[in-house]
């Protein structure tokens, strides 16, 4: 489905702003309670079934999380991280939205003709907090490997990767060759299935040219950002960006899953095959092409931030009990996140978790006893890949990875959220459903513009 197309006069925006502003929010969330790196709430409803993928449904849903947290926490994050006990809508897997933006010179013109909730370049829906983003990651579940308790590190690596990486990521034109969209693919948010981005996990691939007109990737285990995304995301210097190159029109893709081996789209990403083959032309791009385009970034590395505070919350039905083992594991998923992200940055960046405890934690319950009550199926086999013309766009910042030409699932780029896929075009989606796990308590028993900035 295409995504929504938000190009309005200025008199529209600003009715819609002021209807935001003069409608009542719902009731906030409830908290539960503080455990180790984050907090838990009662949704009455208002979070699980808010339309994320329209302005004023987004911040029908958005408005009360953020009251009811800033009623019991104090306002010192730029970013708020929401995993649930329950699914986003299906083809969804995962999400980013922005909240507002103040940094020229990264494409976000062009994010605002085409995200449902971004108004203009520079906007600030958050007059009241910090906060500049928002990750929906889905059911936390999803970071379970299917039929285990194993934390998924692939699938950390894509999607927190992807979501946080949304933030600056991925948005860009370039001057010079005609196609000025050269290095966007899926939802125009996503690198190009062809662009060599070092394995960023904002997609494209990581190719070796092999200097006789074919080009080849390997599957990733893992992702890091490239120079291209750290200059964006205001982590590097332009004069430390390295070249990269685009493969453009490719052909005979023997590593091809699709129907006599034709080349995936642009806006393709994830394939079967161990690694991939195309031949095609190699165009070459540099930071100055970016440049042209967009101007320099502002503000500029290294007076960007490279410290950010995030908030991570559990968002659940009342009386959904989850057990201790549950949320340790979901403490693991934070942890893994965080460090996990940081090392895909090349440590250029940190992030402080804004809602970590020191204090003991006073036990609950336990697995074993069969209390919990939430629903334990994941949706997704790390072995399969998300196909790129997913059912549902979300936000333009949202995520899961559609599968390049290879995948032979139905399922939305932003698909569904579970191991193994990525962004969605509406925010980030991820990949298709897999066969339902076991529940994990069987298996636990069995074994102006903004100006705010990041501040410790």
């Amino acid at each position: 489905m295409p995504r929504l197309a938000l190009v309005a006069p200025f008199a529209l925006v600003l009715g819609l702003d002021l209807l935001l502003e003069d409608t009542a929010h719902a009731a906030p969330v409830q908290f539960v309670e503080q455990r180790k790196n984050f907090m838990v709430f009662d949704d009455d409803g208002t979070v699980e079934h808010a339309n994320w993928f329209s302005r004023t449904g987004f911040y029908g849903g958005y408005y009360p999380l953020e009251d009811g947290f800033l009623e019991v926490h104090p306002d010192d994050g730029q970013f708020i991280v929401v995993y649930s006990t329950f699914d986003l809508v299906d083809g969804v897997g995962a999400f980013y939205q922005s909240l507002a933006n103040d940094i020229a010179g990264i494409g976000y013109s062009h994010a605002a003709d085409f995200d449902p909730v971004i108004p203009a370049e520079f906007f600030d829906d958050t007059p009241n907090s910090q906060f500049i983003g928002m990750l929906h990651m889905n059911n936390w579940r999803k970071f379970i490997l299917t039929g285990t308790t194993e934390i998924d590190d692939w699938w950390i690596s894509l999607v927190f990767g992807q979501e946080l990486g949304h933030a600056w990521l991925a948005f860009p034109h370039v001057a010079g060759g005609g196609n000025t969209e050269l290095l966007l693919g899926r939802s125009q948010a996503h690198w190009n299935f062809y662009m060599h981005s070092g394995g960023s996990p904002v997609e494209g691939h990581r190719w070796t040219d092999n200097g006789d007109g074919t080009f080849t990737a390997p599957k990733l285990e893992q992702f890091e950002f490239s120079d291209l995304d750290l200059y964006l995301m205001g982590l590097m210097d332009p004069s430390e960006v390295k070249p990269w190159f685009v493969i453009e029109d490719p052909h005979d893709c023997v590593d091809s899953a699709l129907p006599n081996q034709e080349c995936p789209p642009a806006s393709s990403f994830l394939f079967q095959a161990d690694s991939f083959t195309v031949s095609g032309t190699r165009r070459d791009v540099t930071i100055d092409d970016v440049i042209m385009a967009e101007g320099e970034r502002e503000p500029a590395y290294p007076d960007a931030p490279n410290e950010f505070g995030i908030s991570f919350l559990l968002v659940k039905r009342p009386g959904e009990v989850l057990c201790e083992e549950e949320y340790a594991l979901i403490d693991d998923i934070i942890d893994r996140s965080i460090a996990m992200w940081v090392g895909q940055t090349r440590g250029r960046a940190s992030i402080i978790n804004r809602t970590f405890s020191a204090d003991p934690i006073t036990p609950g319950v336990f697995c074993e006893a069969g209390t919990s009550t939430g629903d334990t199926d994941t949706t997704g086999d790390p072995n399969s890949s998300a196909s790129d013309s997913g059912p549902v766009d979300p936000p333009t910042t949202g995520t899961a990875p559609t599968t390049d030409a290879t995948s032979t699932s139905s399922g939305d780029s932003d698909s569904d959220g579970s191991s193994g896929g990525v962004d969605t075009d509406a925010g980030c989606g991820c990949r298709s459903p897999g066969p339902p796990a076991t529940p994990l308590a069987l298996l636990l028993t069995l074994a102006a513009f903004r100006r705010r900035r990041a501040r410790t």
